[in-house]
């Protein structure tokens, strides 16, 4: 069977791929608006299913995402090949960091941490609505 492909030529990734794919990595770009304006920020996060988890202080990540449609882009890309792939996440990011449900546990355990000194002391999960992935093939 012949893999999918988006009108771009790339190849459409398959969603259990995608999930798999997520795992590989641990750093992210997380897309969201603040005062009507895209911002993206880079946040270290891990996987459980499909549910995204990072880590974030107080401050305009907390803020504008938390309750908020969000979009969360992860990539991977050869330089020296040319090849790769780049796998999006959309859904509705939530604080989970006062859940006292087993699952939120479970997310707050695998929140990969974070680059700074101080590791700050949200948990945020993203309920994805659609994931997706291309790979870029060899030039």
């Amino acid at each position: 069977m012949q893999p999918a492909h988006a009108r771009s030529g790339l190849e459409i990734i398959p969603h259990k791929e995608c999930i798999r794919l997520l795992g590989t990595q641990r750093l992210g770009r997380l897309g969201f608006i603040v005062d009507g304006y895209p911002m993206v920020l880079p946040v270290n996060y891990a996987i459980q299913g499909d549910v995204v988890v990072f880590r974030t202080g107080e401050g305009t990540k907390l803020d504008a995402a938390a309750g908020a449609r969000v979009t969360l882009e992860v990539d991977e890309v050869d330089q020296r090949t040319g090849t790769g792939w780049s796998v999006v996440v959309q859904g509705m990011a939530r604080d989970i960091t006062d859940d006292t449900d087993w699952f939120a546990e479970s997310l707050r355990q695998a929140a990969a941490p974070t680059l700074l000194p101080k590791q700050p002391d949200h948990y945020v999960r993203i309920d994805p609505t659609l994931i997706s992935g291309r790979r870029l093939p060899a030039c």
